[in-house]
């Protein structure tokens, strides 16, 4: 039996069960908040899911866009929500395994008060800069940034956000300085970056890919350790200035605490299920992204691992938010 057919009937068999768990939920339309303003991955990707869990379970998920503070305004949202899955958090996993270690206090205890659903897709990102920047490769950029008196400015997708977190690793590791402005979202950050307002920034593929197929944008690396199939020429940041250099923003779905665990247990097979249609693992592949789609239990377990693991490098390139 080969994947496809073998993802089809898997498929088959979610969304019949999904059916009769959907008799009592969902009765009603559900929310679901992406901390980003549209036009970037999370948002992509949130609507994708959106379109596929209506069409499973017959009812409308509206995406919902409260950008600001890294995802952690939206987080707070859906923290504090009723516990009952109608309203729920698609978000990297930063909400839960970098912002407690880059903010002093937040809203919300991302461990109790909120429950992971489903790891349900990975993001890597490309490092662009504008064309006026006098550098055609990565090698070139760290040498003309360890050259210049100012730093140049790079855009993220807000204070806290994987880019934001991503570029920091990068100039420690590097040795270089760059000025860093956060907006709220790649639908901003990406159009300021071909306007020149400022010059370079990690991003998703779905944001910059027009920019980078016309050249508005140039493409200098590759945030993972291995090279991109939709940009095999192009090198990462390990094999150039930073071996073992290796960034992505993975895209979780999250709940309140006291959410029932069937409610949990619908939301995160119908998820899986939405990302794994090959119509969609089809559309991701075209965009860069890597569908994945755990349990809630794998999830939990991952979000702990990184929580350590984020919290290591936060503190080691001396980061904080406050």
């Amino acid at each position: 039996m080969n994947r496809k057919i073998a993802c089809l009937l898997a498929l088959a068999c979610w969304v019949q069960g999904a059916a009769v768990l959907g008799q009592t939920y969902p009765s009603r339309p559900a929310r679901m908040l992406v901390g980003f303003t549209p036009g970037g991955g999370v948002d992509i990707n949130a609507r994708l899911a959106a379109s596929k869990l209506t069409e499973y379970l017959g009812q409308q998920f509206v995406v919902e866009n409260r950008p600001g503070a890294g995802s952690t305004l939206a987080a707070d949202l859906v923290a504090k929500s009723a516990p009952d899955g109608y309203t729920f958090l698609i978000s990297d996993s930063s909400v839960v395994t970098m912002a407690p270690h880059l903010y002093k206090s937040l809203p919300y205890d991302p461990f109790r008060d909120l429950v992971p659903v489903t790891l349900a897709v990975v993001v890597p990102m490309w490092l662009v800069a504008n064309p006026s920047v006098p550098a055609n490769s990565i090698a070139e950029l760290v040498a003309l940034a360890k050259s210049r008196k100012e730093p140049m400015p790079y855009a993220s997708s807000g204070n806290g956000s994987i880019h934001h977190i991503t570029m920091e690793r990068f100039k420690t590791e590097t040795g270089t300085d760059f000025t860093h402005v956060p907006y709220k979202g790649a639908g901003q950050s990406v159009p300021a970056m071909i306007a020149g307002d400022v010059l370079i920034g990690f991003v998703g593929y779905p944001a910059a890919a027009g920019a980078m197929k016309s050249g508005r944008l140039k493409v200098l690396a590759f945030s993972l350790a291995r090279r991109s199939t939709l940009t095999p020429d192009i090198p990462t940041v390990a094999e150039t200035v930073a071996p073992g250099f290796d960034m992505s923003a993975p895209l979780g779905v999250f709940v309140a605490a006291r959410t029932p665990r069937e409610i949990i247990a619908n939301l995160s097979g119908t998820v899986n299920a939405a990302v794994r249609a090959p119509e969609v693992v089809e559309r991701m592949a075209a965009i860069g992204m890597e569908p994945l789609g755990t349990t809630p239990e794998q999830y939990e377990r991952m979000l702990r691992d990184d929580y350590e693991r984020m919290g290591s490098l936060i503190r080691r390139i001396g980061m904080r938010l406050d």
